[in-house]
């Protein structure tokens, strides 16, 4: 399954992005992951540019 995430970069809105996320389970595990993808998706955002730790 992908999902691709489009955003703008602030600085400069005509810089558009597309993240893609990517689920790769065998067939049975897709089911059981599904639910837990969603919500990993809903959790992404654009970074600050810090190192993070």
């Amino acid at each position: 399954m992908q999902v691709h995430l489009s955003m703008l970069d602030t600085a400069d809105p005509r810089k558009p992005s597309a993240i893609p996320l990517v689920l790769t389970v065998e067939a049975s595990q897709h089911p059981t992951v599904l639910d837990d993808f969603g919500d990993f998706g809903h959790t992404v955002r654009p970074g600050t540019g810090a190192a993070s730790a």
